[in-house]
């Protein structure tokens, strides 16, 4: 944190004259073209991918890539924060050397300091700017080793199993998500993504009660559509409120009971329209694989006149009346846990109550965010038992390795914790 703050002058002179004169209270003329938040992060994750080629801080790297994360799941419109002079730093993630170059895209509808890099990259590093989960040193290795220089290339080099065979599955596995289209986020990135459009639902659109089902609720790893059950006296008020969402999310279809958006941040967004009768039900057709439901169906019969003619509040209910064990969300794909549901045989899934520590962690001494003294603190407060600091050692320069005189710094300063820690071990 103190790093970026330290660099905000900095930040300030790169940009424009107009701007810096924007910044400064002095009227020019605004970009009259309304951003919506993905379209502003894609510049920032865009910027930093670039900037890793450089051998630009890590740190500097990692501010932008929080800030394009955190400006892509908010709800709040950032363009309309900006022109309203709103204070940008109240959002985690973005200090106040992040907050010039927001308003610099907003007010401007460019990012001097990405385009300038933008016109000194070669065409193999243009081809994977806009993909930001794709590791530019290795995927450049990959381009050399196999003479080519697009993402159409490494498409095909997955598709012919290339990848896979020279360079080994990890690599396979990196590329393959790295290049998950824009319509489709990995579930670790919906874990930020949800709450967000969640406390939007309850806070921002007259939900009187929201849950994510579908694809996430099963803990898919691969998203292509984020689905919520939604309670609310007004419909059609929330749909017109989610329009909103984000500076701006097109309403690709509406029903009575039902709301498809393009979400700017990737995903599909369906919203499905539920009561306090059946609310249960509804969790569970809409959690449920096309496979799980398929054979749920089989046994329980139409859900549609399950709806019309019973009432299921709660999911429990709903197994009770066909004497079935609770199957939790994670199995419902289609195997064979609507069989072992009834035969009370299904097994228990681990959670995260079950884990007692965590083995690999980095500290600010690398490539972390914090000390060794918060993340035990963290760590207590989870439940753990003990936590192993595993930060990189001085061979890995670009990740800021900890050197052997450090190092023996960190473990005495780790038993000297040890000491005074109650009911966790570092």
């Amino acid at each position: 944190m103190e790093l970026v703050n330290s660099q905000a002058s900095t930040a300030v002179h790169l940009l424009c004259c107009p701007l810096r004169r924007a910044l400064q209270g002095d009227t020019v003329p605004n970009n009259t073209q309304v951003l919506t938040n993905a379209e502003i992060a894609d510049k920032l994750s865009a910027l930093a991918q670039l900037l890793s080629m450089e051998k630009a801080n890590p740190y500097k790297i990692k501010a932008y890539r929080r800030a394009a994360n955190t400006i892509r799941g908010l709800g709040d419109s950032v363009d309309e924060l900006v022109r309203s002079n709103a204070d940008l730093t109240v959002y985690a993630g973005i200090g106040e050397a992040i907050s010039g170059p927001i308003r610099e895209i907003v007010l401007t509808g460019r990012l001097a300091s990405l385009e300038k890099l933008r016109s000194n990259a070669s065409p193999e590093l243009l081809s994977i700017s806009t993909y930001p989960r794709l590791d530019p040193k290795r995927v450049l290795r990959i381009f050399k080793k196999l003479q080519i220089s697009s993402t159409q290339g490494l498409h095909q080099a997955l598709e012919n199993g290339e990848i896979e065979r020279i360079f080994g599955p990890r690599m396979d596995q990196h590329v393959r998500q790295g290049l998950v289209q824009t319509s489709s986020i990995l579930l670790y990135h919906a874990h930020d993504l949800v709450p967000l459009i969640e406390a939007y639902l309850l806070k921002r659109a007259g939900a009187t009660r929201a849950e994510a089902v579908g694809d996430y609720r099963r803990r898919v790893e691969v998203i292509e559509e984020l689905s919520f059950v939604v309670e609310t006296g007004a419909f059609d008020e929330l749909i017109a409120a989610m329009e909103r969402y984000g500076g701006r999310t097109p309403l690709l279809e509406s029903k009575n009971d039902l709301a498809l958006f393009a979400l700017s941040s990737g995903p599909l967004l369906r919203i499905n329209l539920a009561d306090s009768t059946n609310w249960g039900l509804s969790l569970i057709w809409r959690t449920g694989s096309g496979a799980h439901l398929k054979k749920l169906v089989a046994i329980t019969g139409s859900l549609n006149r399950r709806e019309a003619n019973s009432s299921f509040a709660t999911e429990q209910s709903f197994y009770d009346s066909f004497k079935m064990v609770f199957i939790e969300p994670e199995l419902r794909e289609g195997l064979d846990e609507v069989q072992q549901a009834r035969r009370g045989t299904l097994p228990i899934p681990i959670t995260q109550g079950d884990i007692q520590g965590d083995l690999h962690m980095h500290t600010k001494a690398s490539d972390g965010s914090n000390s060794i003294e918060q993340m035990a603190a963290a760590a207590q407060d989870a439940g753990y038992a003990y936590i192993g600091i595993s930060d990189h050692s001085q061979s890995l320069k670009i990740a800021d390795g900890v050197s052997e005189e450090a190092l023996w710094t960190q473990i005495r300063k780790i038993d000297k914790l040890n000491k005074h820690l109650d009911g966790i071990r570092t």
